[in-house]
């Protein structure tokens, strides 16, 4: 009966010394990649179409964070966005998932606006990653490919 799990062992030792965990051989060179998600994400910065001035996060803002309603087209409505306040100057919210998504971001009473985020595997022979293809902001475009991170300012 050992000998049967000796030979077992061997063979599991020599087929995992050929095969690369991805279906392949080492052939192609790619060895196993790691599984890291990188983390889609718009900062967002809502500001006054004349003046730029900050509407939401500012000391001075007309509006307060409790003025903003933002829905998800994966999690549905009261999506919980972070505010990063780390820059004083630069107050912006983020809104971040691992795929493709749309928000609707609503200020109190102004117009909702929609930010879609398309995510998708680069073209990496070797292990491929998700990243941002495009962010569009009310139908237009606002980058294609896009940084992880991009920002994206509303003016109202």
């Amino acid at each position: 009966m050992k000998k049967i799990y000796i030979v077992l062992l061997l063979l599991a030792v020599l087929w995992s010394s050929c095969h690369n965990g991805s279906g392949g051989n080492m052939t192609d060179k790619c060895g196993a990649c790691p599984l890291d998600a990188i983390l889609m994400a718009a900062k967002v910065k809502i500001v006054d179409k004349t003046t730029g001035a900050d509407l939401f996060l500012s000391p001075g803002s007309p509006y307060k964070p409790s003025d903003l309603k933002v829905n998800s087209s994966l999690t549905g409505p009261n999506y919980s966005f972070n505010i990063d306040s780390t820059e004083t100057n630069n107050r912006v919210i983020w809104l971040s998932d691992y795929g493709s998504v749309t928000y609707t971001v609503q200020l109190a009473n102004l117009s909702a606006d929609h930010i879609k985020i398309v995510a998708g595997l680069n073209s990496k022979k070797c292990c491929p990653t998700n990243e941002v293809k495009s962010i569009m902001l009310n139908d237009s475009l606002i980058c294609a490919p896009c940084s992880p991170q991009q920002s994206v300012t509303i003016r109202k």
